[in-house]
């Protein structure tokens, strides 16, 4: 029993820990937002590497967080890791760990939903950074054309 207990709140912290970092990649994708809006891209490419560490970090957790459900789906014997199907196959001795761990994925489901949302809107915002800056860069070219062709006229 405590042995089970112990996973059911290793996975929990796990969850725990990933929401954390999850939070701090949202810090990033905001500042990532606001450096695109000013086209400041060395500083940029930085929060794009800081961003990149942390979701390392958050996948190193998945890892864990798959091999805790795992345990658990063999232990109570579910087809898939459920949080509703495990409440139901678990003893009344668990329902305070397995609250507690509803608990922090129900706090991870949105900031996960957030963080999907800022992404799409700064690929969208950088995507059209980028053509602004390719749309000028060629009305330079053809000023620079015609300036050279009337010089050699």
């Amino acid at each position: 029993m405590r042995e089970i207990r112990e996973k059911i709140t290793a996975l929990a912290q796990a969850y725990a820990d990933q929401l954390e970092l999850y939070q701090k990649i949202g810090a990033v994708g905001a500042q990532e937002g606001e450096l695109i809006e000013q086209g400041q891209l060395d500083r940029l490419l930085q929060a794009l590497k800081e961003k990149e560490g942390l979701l390392k970090r958050a996948g190193e957790y998945e890892q864990q967080i798959r091999a805790l459900q795992e345990q658990l789906v063999s232990h109570f014997g579910l087809s898939s890791f459920s949080l509703p199907q495990l409440k139901l196959a678990a003893p009344e001795y668990y329902q305070d760990d397995l609250a507690a761990l509803h608990g922090v994925v129900s706090e991870l489901v949105p900031v996960l939903e957030r963080l999907e949302d800022q992404e799409r809107k700064n690929e969208a915002a950088l995507s059209a950074y980028l053509q602004r800056a390719q749309a000028q860069e060629a009305v330079q070219r053809k000023m620079a054309g015609r300036a050279y062709r009337k010089e050699g006229s």
